[in-house]
């Protein structure tokens, strides 16, 4: 039977809480024993996906927003849970140059696995990253 242990939760409600989802994401990482280079892109992968909830959530009026951890047999499950409809992620080789849009690709690049799903009137946004062994 697989064992799933949720970490932590957190509310975001203004951007200093993102850095303090940026600081949780390091601490568990670093706990997992993964490679400090991994530890800081998974901050990144973090403060990323929180900057696109929140900008969301800030437009239309739906803030706050919840990110939750888990650690489930070496892997460490990033979930931003937010109010609003599903979007796509879409992983392109090619560079993307504009003056927006490059978080979720380089998310994409960062994790071993992301994923969206919807859920009632919540989008759940997750993002995994294994250890290797």
């Amino acid at each position: 039977m697989k064992h799933t242990i949720m970490i932590r939760t957190m509310t975001i409600m203004k951007p200093a809480d993102i850095l303090k989802a940026m600081e949780v994401t390091e601490e568990l990482a670093e706990r997992m024993g993964f490679l400090p280079y991994d530890c800081l892109f998974l901050r990144l992968a973090t403060e990323e996906a929180c900057m696109n909830a929140y900008e969301y959530c800030q437009k239309v009026q739906k803030l706050p927003f919840r990110v939750f951890w888990k650690i489930d047999e070496g892997q460490l499950m990033i979930v931003v849970k937010q109010q609003g409809g599903c979007f796509s992620i879409t992983n392109h080789d090619t560079v993307n140059t504009g003056p927006r849009g490059r978080g979720l690709q380089l998310i994409a690049h960062i994790v071993d696995d992301v994923y969206v799903k919807q859920e009632g009137n919540n989008v759940l946004f997750c993002m995994c990253k294994c250890k290797k062994k």
